[in-house]
């Protein structure tokens, strides 16, 4: 096989093995895959960490974590002003109900007596 092929399939098996892809099967029988695997053995990739030091890495999980809470903050904002919204929505339902029924004479409360019900115990 040509070192372009072999040097493709490596660099498929590096970024699917990065990015944690599990359901990537190769025929491990192939020649191509049993010579890419030799060249590996021979020839392995030199490390690249993605984080060279302790620091990078703090540095990184603090500046992920400002990220994350300005999301979250953004997210608690359109929260509330969408609650409020519905809120104030169902307030305007209810007060116009209300000088609706005012205005029609008809109560939109019903009292136990007009539902067949009296305040007096034992009466079932």
């Amino acid at each position: 096989h040509s070192e372009h092929e072999l040097a493709s399939l490596l660099h498929n098996l590096d970024i699917n093995t990065h990015l944690r892809m599990p359901n990537v099967y190769y025929n491990t029988q192939e020649a191509l895959y049993t010579e890419a695997m030799s060249y590996r053995q021979q020839f392995p990739p030199p490390l690249f960490y993605r984080f060279p030091s302790p620091e990078a890495w703090t540095e990184y999980r603090r500046a992920d974590e400002v990220e994350y809470q300005a999301i979250m903050d953004r997210n608690e904002a359109v929260f509330y002003e969408q609650y409020g919204a519905h809120m104030r929505a169902q307030d305007e339902q209810r007060a116009a109900a209300s000088a609706s029924a005012a205005a029609s004479g008809v109560s939109p409360v019903f009292t136990y007596g007009e539902l067949g019900m009296d305040d007096s115990p034992g009466d079932f």
